[in-house]
């Protein structure tokens, strides 16, 4: 799988230094200057994630150490925007950032499987300082609100969601976007029951799913779920997360996490909507290949 530096795009000169990925009509580009940070995921030129212009900070796709609790708020710069080194392994793109004050070394492993259509992830934790430390790695993906959905697992003793409306229905946790109620953000948690996630922007027709391990319950970190979901304040955007397990890592090991993203084109004849069942059954078809 081509992966192409620099790429001169048809728009918007700053994604000149972007890392490109393509296969066929998906593409990914990858801002190593800002974080290793996934900026642009699309299909035939359709884009799923939302970029700089509609939050200067926030945007795209990045990767935090959790729990939140550890470095409340800004993220570690070091690990969310300062620059990573780039390097490639055959076809996989390796973003690798510095060490930050906490002991934490993130490495992003990104390679296309064009067979299956797809972008491969592997996230990697390292303890690079002198003490032990707990940790669990935390993927974040922000993108227009729209219908959010995924199966989940009940369960008690996770923080209390209160982002709404959410419904549950038949094992599926459903979230059509409301920016009309998003006064402050707000956030659901939740278990994820059979390892995806997926949504569908306002006004496409793009299945966006990921998939990741099943975090348990008793491996997650504390305050966090399995599968998050938050709304800005402004309602600008979602955000789309997933939990892996809660872990000690002592000086010099590492923690692996894979996640796989998909973009699909949506049949013609497929409703949209709360409780479709065509839509889940193209999320689980997809998220099982």
């Amino acid at each position: 799988m081509p992966v192409t530096t620099p790429f001169v795009p048809l728009r918007g000169a700053c994604l000149q230094r972007l890392q490109w990925l393509v296969a066929g009509d998906l593409a990914l580009g990858v801002d190593a200057a800002r974080g290793g940070r996934i900026v642009s995921f699309s299909r035939n030129g359709e884009e799923i994630l939302t970029p700089a212009s509609v939050h200067p900070d926030n945007y795209g796709s990045t990767l935090w150490d959790s729990p939140q609790r550890t470095w409340d708020w800004p993220p570690r710069a070091v690990l969310d925007i300062e620059p990573y080194g780039v390097s490639h392994d055959g076809d996989t793109l390796v973003l690798e950032s510095g060490v930050d004050p906490c002991g934490l070394r993130f490495t992003k492993r990104i390679r296309v499987e064009p067979g299956v259509e797809r972008i491969e992830l592997e996230y990697r934790i390292s303890n690079c300082g002198d003490a032990p430390v707990r940790v669990a790695p935390w993927e974040v993906t922000r993108t227009a609100g729209g219908l959010s959905f995924f199966p989940f697992d009940p369960s008690d003793g996770l923080p209390a969601t209160d982002l709404q409306p959410v419904v549950r229905q038949d094992g599926i946790c459903w979230y059509p976007f409301a920016p009309a109620v998003l006064e402050k953000g707000r956030k659901l948690f939740e278990l994820g029951g059979e390892g995806w996630l997926a949504h569908v922007g306002r006004g496409q027709r793009l299945l966006f799913v990921k998939t990741f391990p099943v975090t348990p319950r008793d491996a997650l970190a504390p305050g966090q779920g399995a599968v998050e979901i938050w709304g800005h304040d402004e309602a600008l955007y979602v955000e789309l997360e997933n939990h892996g397990p809660y872990v000690l890592l002592a000086p010099g090991e590492q923690i692996s996490y894979p996640v796989c993203w998909y973009l699909e084109p949506l049949p013609a004849d497929l409703r949209i909507g709360v409780g479709e069942s065509g839509l889940v059954a193209l999320a689980r078809e997809i998220a099982a290949r």
